[in-house]
């Protein structure tokens, strides 16, 4: 009658070749893992990068519109005076009868934003311009831009931005910026990739 006990040398090479197997199949080894985390990381970091660049656009965009708002709001008024009979005048700041000003705005300050974290989005006008600019500076081809104060609005980066204000002409000039650090730096990064600054798209359009 055969044994059913197994040979407990045959027993013990069994469970090496099972140890064996088990080692080359399961598991990622060290060089793999560091591939992968590695990858993670490239992902993570183009990811951050475009949702950096769509957040910075998205507040543009909408400091653009803000402008045209008011550059429509001027003319609009203007006009309604000459249909009604008035003396037309463009006001002497331009958040003048705004049916619905941009957030944040502060009719009651007279002096630009300081680049901190407490004046983050704030817009203001600040009375007492450079007076007379040149059309590219104005970004017009007006010979007699005379600035009376300029428009300022800060970002969420810190970074400032204004439009000079003609109140003879009604015309809001165009915008320059004062980079945050923070600004600066991603500017460095564009740069380094060969994506336009907004800084070089404004030269641009002069």
């Amino acid at each position: 009658m055969p044994s059913l006990v197994m040979n407990p040398e045959k027993r013990s090479k069994q469970m090496k070749t099972f140890l064996n197997r088990a080692d080359k199949e399961d598991g990622f080894t060290l060089i793999e893992l560091v591939l992968v985390l590695l990858m993670i990381g490239i992902l993570a970091s183009i990811a951050t990068n475009k949702m950096i660049v769509a957040a910075e656009r998205a507040e543009i965009t909408a400091e653009d519109r803000t402008i045209d708002v008011l550059r429509s709001n001027l003319i609009n008024n203007f006009g309604n005076d000459l249909l009604e009979g008035v003396a037309a005048k463009f006001p002497d700041d331009p958040f003048v009868n705004l049916s619905k000003v941009p957030t944040r705005y502060d009719r009651r300050r007279s002096f630009q934003p300081t680049g901190e974290d407490e004046d983050a989005e704030v817009w203001v006008f600040v009375g007492g311009g450079g007076g007379a600019i040149t059309p590219e500076e104005a970004g017009t081809t007006l010979l007699d831009f005379t600035s009376v104060g300029d428009i300022y609005h800060q970002r969420k980066d810190g970074t400032i931005v204004k439009w000079p204000y003609d109140s003879s002409n009604g015309i809001i000039g165009k915008k320059t910026v004062q980079a945050s650090s923070a600004k600066e730096e991603a500017d460095a990064d564009k740069q380094r990739r060969g994506v336009p600054t907004e800084k070089e798209l404004l030269k641009k359009t002069r």
